[in-house]
């Protein structure tokens, strides 16, 4: 027998009231994606022959952030319930003949190993059926579909899953509805359901709002379809927190703290050590070589990729940046939008920003921040220095308190400092200017002119030294505090 056809709804229409925000729910962020990133990753595991969002609030913004040219759009004008939501895509799957696979935009923790082991369950049971009578060209005639479950101890504000004979739904009941007894029921929907399309049809039509929300459930399918002689099973996730879904900003931070520990896990048990895991934050798009070392309260951020052997030290944020092989970045440093190459060295308290790149075995030091700028290889800038703007060549040493001037209150310019030359400490360079190779400025210099090759640049005004002044200013505070 073939395996089963499935397409996807996922529901992405709520505004998220409680989250007391304009922007939509779905696309609150964990780890530097929005939630509805991770479930839409989720689903692709089973490859659905087609993904259908059902926006709503804000729907453009939805739309927008998903990015998905294959994918297919309905909208839910009101807010309805997940019933109407799930009619309102009916055009994209009413002459289906497979499952729906239909999941909350909000349910961010579910694995997409999960869809796919439940998506195998369903095809293993239908296949069982068909074995039963014998029947190799066998239609679906009574195994109306899956609602995948969890076991809670504390199952409040979820529907609680009633069964009956043989371990069918007999109905879901939802938490407001629910009696005493039913809130007793440990194991809960998770509102992922995998549901035989021509069954479907019929029973979405059959739909009322007679509950506490008059809205129209799509659990009420279940008791429908089960009248009907057509039957649900339950596929248990295992791992409850799969299903935990993301109604406001304090069960957001939650789930994140539950997506951050498992990407430290991967990470760790693929060769990087993470000193102090809660401290470390990693975004979802991070790349980590083997052997890199990462200590306590450092955040890697957007699509930063760090190589092979490098080491990450205290308090350091790097954001959307290269970091090459076994690279040192002292504590107390951020990175932004820029590439340190193989071997260099970085901070503490540096700042490297705006497309900076950093060359092989530079050392870039204390209190230090470069923009814009590209360093050779070699270079050395370890002191209280400010290079924005600036193409400096390889071996070049920068010393203590040196500047490049850019900004002229109109525009910015370019300092270049070719290969070998020798910056000293507390220089000037007023762009635009060139300092050529192996050129000298004068410590406490203000060059505004090119300097040649192999050239000495000094500019200082003539040292005047006053005898005895100390004795004279002396002398006079006395006089005038006599007066």
């Amino acid at each position: 027998m073939e395996n089963i056809k499935i397409k996807a709804i996922i529901l992405a229409a709520g505004k998220g009231t409680r989250f007391k925000s304009e922007k939509p729910k779905v696309l609150h962020q964990l780890l530097g994606k929005p939630m509805i990133f991770y479930v839409k990753e989720a689903v692709s595991w089973i490859n659905p022959e087609e993904i259908i969002f059902v926006v709503g609030h804000k729907k453009e913004d939805v739309i927008k952030e998903i990015n998905c040219d294959k994918c297919k759009f309905a909208i839910q004008e009101k807010q309805l319930g997940t019933g109407d939501a799930v009619k309102s895509s009916l055009k994209y799957w009413e002459d289906f003949d497979g499952y729906l696979l239909i999941i909350n935009g909000d349910t961010p923790l579910i694995k997409g190993q999960t869809l796919k082991d439940a998506v195998n369950y369903l095809n293993a049971l239908i296949n069982y059926e068909g074995r039963q009578i014998n029947d190799k060209n066998y239609k679906n005639k009574n195994i109306a579909g899956l609602v995948l479950t969890a076991k809670l101890d504390n199952p409040y504000g979820y529907g609680r899953i009633i069964k009956g004979k043989a371990g069918v739904i007999d109905k879901i009941v939802e938490e407001k509805d629910a009696s005493p007894l039913e809130k007793q029921i440990k194991e809960v929907n998770s509102g992922i359901y995998l549901i035989y399309v021509p069954f479907l049809k019929d029973a979405l039509n059959k739909l009322t709002s007679n509950n506490n929300q008059n809205e129209y459930y799509l659990t009420d399918v279940i008791e429908i379809l089960k009248d009907e002689g057509k039957y649900f099973y339950t596929f248990d996730v295992g791992d409850y927190t799969q299903i935990l879904g993301v109604n406001d900003r304090w069960q957001l931070a939650n789930a994140e703290n539950i997506l951050k520990t498992q990407f430290l896990y991967f990470w760790a048990t693929n060769g990087v050590t993470i000193h102090n895991p809660d401290t470390v934050w990693i975004d979802f798009d991070v790349s980590l070589d083997k052997d890199v070392e990462i200590y306590q309260c450092v955040s890697l951020r957007g699509k930063t990729e760090v190589l092979e052997g490098s080491i990450i030290y205290e308090n350091c944020v790097i954001i959307n940046s290269k970091i090459g092989k076994n690279v040192k970045i002292y504590p107390n440093t951020v990175i932004e939008n820029s590439i340190i190459e193989d071997n260099a060295e970085v901070g503490p308290f540096s700042r490297i920003r705006n497309n900076a790149v950093i060359g092989k075995n530079c050392s870039i030091g204390n209190f230090v921040e470069v923009k814009n700028s590209k360093i050779g290889n070699n270079t050395y800038a370890k002191h209280l220095t400010y290079l924005g703007d600036a193409e400096i060549g390889n071996n070049v040493n920068i010393g203590a308190g040196t500047i490049t001037c850019n900004y002229d209150g109109v525009n910015k310019h370019k300092t270049v400092i070719k290969d070998g030359a020798f910056i000293g400490s507390d220089t000037m360079l007023v762009a635009p200017i060139t300092i050529g190779k192996n050129a000298y400025t004068g410590s406490g210099s203000v060059i505004t002119k090119d300097v040649p090759d192999n050239a000495l640049a000094v500019e200082r005004a003539k040292l005047r030294i006053i005898d005895n002044y100390a004795k004279r200013k002396k002398e006079k505070k006395e006089k005038d505090d006599s007066c």
